[in-house]
């Protein structure tokens, strides 16, 4: 059975959570309309995990649900 790397989503329990620089074009685009969008920069946002299922966005300091 292959390993999955990265965390586990706490709100869908996907068993990964992709960075930034992981996620597509198409990924970045949902993204960057979420509605965290308004309480960080899109610089800060680069430093967060997002979940592909969800759209969890896991800010390091508190999680907040999307």
């Amino acid at each position: 059975m292959k390993s999955f790397q990265g965390k586990m989503c706490p709100k869908c329990h996907f068993p990964k959570m992709k960075n930034w620089e992981a996620l597509t074009d198409e990924q970045k685009f949902l993204v960057e309309r979420l509605p965290l969008n308004t309480d960080f920069t899109l610089e800060q946002r680069k430093k967060h995990r997002f979940c592909e299922q969800c759209w969890f966005e896991e800010t390091g300091k508190e999680n907040q649900l999307c």
